[in-house]
C-alpha cells in the first residue's frame, strides 16, 4: 500500500543536489552577520566565482538573498530573513532543552537537571536521573527552588540575569541565613569568566554540580543545564571531560536557539 502523500517519513536518500549545493552559500552569509562581497562568498563557501554567481542569481530571483546595487555585497534577501525570523517563533525552548537533558545524561552517565528562572528563584524545571552502576542519584524534585549562594545553578542566574531581577531575592536568602553579599561579587566575575559555575559539598555534603548558561537567540538567558555527581568520581576540572561535554551541550542548545554572538546582553549586570 502506498504512503499518503505528506503523511510518511521523509525519505532522505532523495532530493534535489542542486539545491542543497546553492543553498551552502546561505551559511557564510549567516555566519558573518554582514553583506560580503563575491570574492569572499565564493571563497568561504568552497566555490569558484562564476559558480557562486549563478547561484546567486537564482537565489536573489527568489529573494533569499539581496545585492547592493551601490557596494555589489551580498545579503539575505526578504526571504531568507524571513524564513530565519519565523522558524525563531516556531522553536520550542522547553522541548529542545528537554532533549537535551536526555543526551546529556546518557553522555556523562550523571543526574541531570534543567534549572529556570521562577518566581521564587532557580527552579529545577525537569530532572534525569541517573540510576547506573556508579552512578550518585540525587533526589532533586521538579519545582525545587535551589539558592542563590550555594548551588552552581544560582551562580547561573546570579552572573548573566539583570541585578534588579535577582538581587531582591538574594537579600532575601542572605537574611535567612544570616550571610552577607560582600563575596557576590566575586562569584558573579569567576562565572562570567569560565562561562560556567562548578560547586562542591555546597548544598549536599559530598556532592558536586556544574552548571552551564542556555542563552537565547537575543543573548538572554534562557536555562542553566546543571549535572550533578558524587564527589568521588565526579570531575570538575577546567580540562576534564565531563565539563567539556556539558559545555558542548550548552552551546548546542543555545545554537539550535539562535544564539550565535560570545556577547552576551547588556542587562547581565547584576555584579553593578
Amino acid at each position: 500500500m502506498s504512503t499518503p502523500r505528506g503523511r510518511g517519513k521523509l525519505d532522505r536518500s532523495v532530493g534535489v543536489q542542486a539545491m542543497e549545493v546553492g543553498l551552502e552559500l546561505l551559511r557564510p552569509l549567516v555566519a558573518a552577520r554582514t553583506p560580503l562581497n563575491l570574492k569572499t562568498l565564493s571563497k568561504d563557501a568552497g566555490f569558484s566565482p562564476p559558480k557562486a554567481h549563478r547561484y546567486l542569481v537564482s537565489m536573489i530571483r527568489s529573494g533569499l538573498v539581496e545585492q547592493d546595487d551601490q557596494t555589489g555585497r551580498y545579503a539575505l534577501g526578504p526571504l531568507g530573513v524571513e524564513l530565519g525570523l519565523t522558524a525563531l517563533g516556531m522553536l520550542d525552548p522547553d522541548r529542545i532543552g528537554r532533549s537535551a537533558l536526555v543526551d546529556l545524561r546518557v553522555e556523562t552517565d550523571h543526574t541531570t537537571s534543567l534549572i529556570v528562572w521562577g518566581t521564587g528563584g532557580p527552579t529545577v524545571a525537569a530532572v534525569e536521573p541517573s540510576f547506573s552502576a556508579g552512578a550518585y542519584f540525587m533526589a532533586l524534585r521538579v519545582g525545587s527552588i535551589l539558592s542563590l549562594m550555594r548551588s552552581a545553578s544560582g551562580h547561573i542566574f546570579l552572573a548573566y540575569l539583570p541585578r534588579r531581577t535577582v538581587w531582591p531575592l538574594l537579600e532575601k536568602e542572605c537574611r535567612a541565613l544570616k550571610a552577607r553579599t560582600d563575596g557576590i561579587g566575586a562569584i558573579i566575575s569567576e562565572t562570567r569568566r569560565r562561562g560556567y559555575s562548578a560547586v562542591t559539598d555546597a548544598l549536599v555534603p559530598g556532592v558536586r554540580a556544574i552548571s552551564v548558561p542556555v542563552f537565547d537567540h537575543e543573548g538572554h538567558l534562557t536555562y542553566a543545564l546543571t549535572c550533578f555527581g558524587q564527589t568521588g568520581s565526579f570531575n570538575t576540572s577546567a580540562d576534564g571531560p565531563l565539563l567539556k561535554m556539558v559545555l558542548a551541550r550548552a552551546r548546542a542548545v543555545s545554537a539550535r536557539l539562535g544564539f550565535t554572538d560570545c556577547t552576551i546582553h547588556a542587562e547581565t549586570n547584576a555584579a553593578s
